[in-house]
């Protein structure tokens, strides 16, 4: 468990982020996805490192876990990520049926930020069984939602707000998130790379710190549920 611990601790006073990429894989802020996207034809490699509570295996939540994940962005309004999501302290087992869940995500930006409008964006994640490629029981970490994320800035600072609404349309046999969600991320202007975030998942309150290195290497973490450690790290390049 110490070096669990210790990447976390390292990574909150190493404070980087990327421009909003969450622990979870879609682009966000810790937890919650926000509205923005990356730039067309970004691909992003990542895992991360979630204390025990989160991951659900039909309806037990035991161990600690680590999500793995790929996301590409392209047209420039379309995401999609796909996850493959792993508790520790167990084994890929047959007999026990244990295997690591593995999911897709998929957004749309509908509209681009502007002076008055802000960004617009639907997701969808987790919604094998709605489509009948899966089991309903086989579905943990699902979500449908709509989200609006907006840039202010004020007095060397740049907020961006972000408020979204998670619905039950395809009910599942479990959500990520429920109901309304929402969180404000902090830049200083000559701190431009890093960032602070505080949000609410519809369960959790999460507080976050990171920063990006060289605009492509990216290291997040945070209190989850403002108790336990959690963190990230993430890599993302431009294809194409």
């Amino acid at each position: 468990m110490k070096y669990k611990y210790a990447f976390a601790v390292f990574a909150l006073f190493a404070c980087m982020l990327l421009h909003s990429q969450s622990i979870t894989g879609t682009q966000g802020q810790f937890f919650i996805p926000t509205a923005e996207m990356h730039p067309d034809r970004t691909l992003v490699l990542g895992a991360g490192y979630i204390p025990t509570g989160y991951f659900q295996r039909q309806g037990r939540s035991v161990n600690p876990g680590m999500p793995t994940f790929v996301t590409v962005t392209f047209l420039p309004f379309v995401e999609v990520m796909f996850r493959y999501t792993h508790e520790l302290n167990m084994r890929v087992n047959p007999q026990t049926r244990y295997y690591p869940d593995r999911m897709f995500a998929g957004r749309i930006r509908l509209l681009k930020e502007s002076k008055y409008i802000p960004t617009l964006t639907i997701g969808a994640q987790d919604f094998t069984s709605f489509l009948g490629l899966s089991c309903d029981s086989c579905v943990n970490y699902g979500g449908v939602y709509a989200v609006v994320t907006k840039t202010f800035s004020y007095n060397h600072f740049e907020y961006k707000p972000t408020i979204g609404y998670a619905s039950d349309v395809m009910d599942l046999y479990r959500y990520d998130f429920l109901g309304i969600f929402g969180g404000v991320e902090i830049r200083h202007n000559q701190l431009a790379n890093s960032s602070l975030s505080l949000e609410y998942d519809t369960r959790n309150i999460h507080l976050s710190i990171g920063h990006t290195f060289f605009d492509r290497l990216v290291i997040k973490a945070g209190l989850w549920d403002l108790k336990k450690p959690a963190a990230m790290i993430a890599y993302k390049y431009q294809i194409w």
